[in-house]
C-alpha cells in the first residue's frame, strides 16, 4: 500500500478527524503549512511541546484536519520518534534532526510526492547527514559547532521549499557531501601526522617496557652483587632499549639476551659453584658488554667498567661478596597477554567507531591505529584528535564487560521510513479489510432484510390473492347458485305456462305482446301469436328462460292463478339479489 493511500485510509482511534478527505481545500492546506513553518521557526504555538499531533491537533477545530493531513502529522511524528530511539548518533544531533519534524510535515502535506517512497530526495539528504556524523560528539566545541551551524543552514533552506522538484534537496545533499569531504581530508592529514608521532611514542614505550620485561624475566630467582644489579637495571637496560629502538634483528637480539644471561650467571654464584666453566664465561665478558653498549650508543664511564672488572676478579678469586635479589621496574605493558590480534583481526577493527564508557561518561571514539610492537590502540575523536592510547588487552576486556561496544552502521531515516510504512500499511490494510467486511456484512444484512420484506410482501400478496380468490369463488358460487335458482324457478314457470298465456317481448325499442298457442314437448319449442292470431314468435325453452331472466321477455296473464305465480317468482328473484 502506497504512503498516499495509507494517509488517506488509516484511522487512528485517538485522533479527531474534522473533515473528509474530499473536503480538503487548498486554503486548508495553506493554513496548516503556514502554522507548521511558524512552529519550525520556534513559534509560540509550541508551548514546550515537540509533537506535531499535540501542537497542531490542539488547533484542529480552527483548521479542520482531514484524515490525510492528520495522518501525515502522525506519520512524521512516528518517523521522528522512532528515528530518535534507533539512530546511533549523538543525542544532541538526534534532538536537532527530530526537531525537523515540522518542516518535514509541511513538505509532506504540501508536496507529498517528495516523501512518497524510501528513495525520497528528502530522506536521502537526511541519510547523508546522519551517515557522515556517526562519530560526532559535542566536544571539541569549535569543530562540533561547525556541524550544528551547517544543520541550521540546511533547515532554513528546507523552509523555502516551494515545489515538488527534488533539485533543492539534491543541491543541499551535494553541498553537505562536499563540505564533509573537505573536513575528512583535513582530519586525514592531521591523523597522518599524529599516527607518525604516536608510532614513535609507541615504539619508545615498547622498547622501554620490553627491555624491562626481558630483564625481569632473566633476573628471576637470581641474587647479584648490588653494583651489578644496578648496572643491569640502568645502564644495560638502556642498551637493550636502544637495540629495540633500532629494530634489532632477531639474531642480534638473541645475542644480547645470551650476553645478559652470561653476566647474570657469572655474578650470581661463587666460583666453587661454577668450576672451570665460570672462567670461560667470564673471559672477555666486560669487553663484550662495553662493545655492545658502544654499538647501541649508550655511554658508560670507564670508571664503571673498571669497577665491574675489579668485581669480576673478586668473584673469580672466590672472595666473599654480598648478593641480593635483583629488582627491576615492572613494565606497564603486558607481554604475557593472550590477546595478540592477527592482521586480519586488526583490519576488521580499524576505522570503526565505538562507544566507550567510563565511570562518569560515554564517548564516541574511532579505532584509528593498532601499534603491533606495543600492542596498543590509538583512539581518535571525530575531529581527528588523539583521545587516548589503550592496550589491546584492556580493549578486549572492556569489550567483554560491555564497557566498549562497536557502533553499527548509521541507522538511517529511510530505514525508519520503510519500517514505519510497512507497519502502518498493515494496519491500514487491516482497517480497510475490516471496513470492507463491515460493508459487506451491512449490505448482506440489508439484502436479507430486503428479501425478508419482499417475502413478507409476497406472502401478504398471496394471502390477499388467496382471500380474493376465495371471495371470488364464494361470489361465483353464490352467483351460480342464484343463477341455478333463477333458472329453476324460471323453468318451473315456463313449464307451468298454459296455452293462452301472454308474454311481453322487448323488440325494436318497444314491448310486443304475444300469446302462447303451441307447446311442442318433443322439440321443446313454444309458438306465440299476436292478437290477430298471426304467428309472430317461436322460441325454445332454454332461450326463453335466458331472455326471461335477462328481462327481455316478461310473462303476462290476466288470470288470478297466473298473477299469484308471477308474484311468487318475482319475490324469490328479489330475495336472490
Amino acid at each position: 500500500m502506497s504512503i498516499g493511500n495509507i494517509t488517506k485510509a488509516l484511522r487512528i482511534p485517538e485522533l479527531k478527524y474534522e473533515i473528509n478527505n474530499n473536503e480538503e481545500t487548498e486554503e486548508v492546506i495553506s493554513n496548516i503549512c503556514e502554522l507548521l513553518i511558524q512552529c519550525a521557526q520556534g513559534g509560540s504555538q509550541l508551548k514546550g511541546e515537540s509533537s506535531l499531533i499535540k501542537v497542531i491537533g490542539a488547533q484542529s477545530e480552527t483548521y479542520g484536519l482531514s484524515p490525510r493531513i492528520y495522518n501525515s502529522l502522525f506519520l512524521c511524528d512516528r518517523l521522528a520518534d522512532v528515528f530518535y530511539r534507533k539512530a546511533n548518533i549523538d543525542d544532541q544531533l538526534k534532538n536537532v534532526l527530530s526537531g525537523w519534524r515540522f518542516v518535514l510535515a509541511r513538505i509532506f502535506i504540501q508536496y507529498p510526492t517528495l516523501l512518497s517512497s524510501e528513495d525520497s530526495p528528502v530522506l536521502a539528504l537526511i541519510d547523508e547527514i546522519c551517515a557522515s556524523q556517526i562519530g560526532w560528539t559535542p566536544e571539541p566545541k569549535r569543530v562540533s559547532q561547525a556541524v550544528i551551524d551547517r544543520l541550521g543552514v540546511v533547515h532554513e533552506e528546507l523552509l523555502t521549499v516551494s515545489s515538488e522538484s527534488p533539485d533543492l534537496f539534491d543541491k543541499l545533499r551535494l553541498e553537505w557531501s562536499e563540505a564533509q569531504a573537505k573536513q575528512d581530508l583535513r582530519v586525514a592529514k592531521l591523523v597522518e601526522r599524529l599516527v607518525l608521532t604516536e608510532q614513535g611514542a609507541a615504539k619508545s614505550r615498547y622498547a622501554s617496557d620490553f627491555s624491562l620485561y626481558t630483564l625481569d624475566r632473566l633476573l628471576k630467582s637470581h641474587k647479584l652483587p648490588v653494583q651489578i644489579g644496578e648496572f643491569i637495571s640502568t645502564s644495560w637496560q638502556r642498551v637493550l632499549r636502544n637495540a629495540l629502538l633500532k629494530s634489532v634483528s632477531d639474531v642480534d637480539w638473541q645475542a644480547l639476551v645470551q650476553l645478559t644471561e652470561k653476566i647474570i650467571l657469572v655474578f650470581s654464584h661463587s666460583v666453587s659453584d661454577k668450576k672451570e666453566s665460570l672462567y670461560r664465561m667470564a673471559e672477555g665478558v666486560v669487553d663484550e658488554l662495553a662493545a655492545e653498549a658502544s654499538h647501541y650508543d649508550v655511554v658508560i664511564k670507564n670508571d664503571e667498567w673498571e669497577s665491574i672488572q675489579q668485581l669480576l676478579i673478586s668473584v673469580l678469586q672466590g672472595a666473599e661478596i654480598e648478593r641480593v635479589q635483583a629488582k627491576m621496574e615492572k613494565p606497564a605493558l603486558n607481554f604475557d597477554s593472550e590477546y595478540c590480534p592477527t592482521v586480519a583481526e586488526v583490519q576488521k577493527l580499524s576505522g570503526k567507531w565505538y562507544l566507550i564508557k567510563d565511570e562518569s561518561s560515554t564517548t564516541r571514539l574511532k579505532f584509528s591505529t593498532y601499534f603491533e610492537d606495543s600492542r596498543e590502540i590509538l583512539w581518535l575523536n571525530h575531529a581527528g584528535m588523539k583521545s587516548m592510547v589503550m592496550p589491546y588487552e584492556s580493549f578486549m576486556s572492556a569489550t567483554k564487560q560491555g564497557r566498549i561496544r562497536e557502533i553499527p552502521a548509521c541507522y538511517l531515516l529511510s530505514q525508519v521510513f520503510t519500517e514505519t510504512l510497512k507497519g502502518l500499511g498493515k494496519v491500514a490494510n487491516a482497517q480497510h479489510l475490516a471496513r470492507v467486511k463491515a460493508k459487506e456484512k451491512a449490505e448482506a444484512e440489508a439484502e436479507r432484510l430486503k428479501l425478508e420484506k419482499q417475502k413478507a410482501e409476497e406472502l401478504a400478496r398471496l394471502k390477499e390473492a388467496e382471500a380474493a380468490k376465495l371471495i371470488k369463488e364464494q361470489r361465483l358460487k353464490a352467483a351460480e347458485k342464484k343463477r341455478l335458482e333463477q333458472e329453476k324457478l324460471t323453468l318451473k314457470l315456463i313449464s307451468e305456462m298454459s296455452l293462452g298465456s301472454w308474454i311481453s317481448v322487448f323488440e325494436a325499442n318497444e314491448n310486443q305482446k304475444y300469446k302462447l298457442v303451441v307447446k311442442i314437448n318433443a322439440t321443446d319449442k313454444l309458438i306465440f301469436v299476436d292478437k290477430m292470431g298471426l304467428k309472430k314468435f317461436e322460441i325454445k325453452t332454454p332461450e326463453l328462460m335466458q331472455r326471461m331472466i335477462s328481462g327481455d321477455i316478461e310473462l303476462l296473464s290476466g288470470g288470478a292463478e297466473f298473477d299469484d305465480t308471477l308474484s311468487r317468482v318475482v319475490g324469490r328473484l328479489r330475495v336472490g339479489k
